[in-house]
């Protein structure tokens, strides 16, 4: 079983972040929920390569706003 072990930090808000075990690789533009805020991602990069199943990757999000709804649809 594949595992991504994901680095979320968001920009520009008072958010300590997060460090998530995933079974997906996150994509550019998706949602994610960090606790009870709401997150689009904007950027994805590897931190190292992979380690037998282990992925480690950084993600950059932006807080999930209406604009971002209105793009969605």
């Amino acid at each position: 079983m594949t595992v991504y072990k994901v680095s979320y930090v968001e920009i520009g808000v008072k958010h300590p972040g997060a460090i998530v075990n995933s079974s997906k690789r996150p994509e550019v533009s998706e949602r994610v929920q960090l606790g009870s805020e709401v997150f689009k991602i904007t950027e994805v990069f590897d931190l190292y390569p992979p380690r037998g199943n282990f992925y480690y990757i950084h993600a950059s999000c932006k807080p999930f706003s209406s604009e971002d709804k209105v793009e969605e649809k």
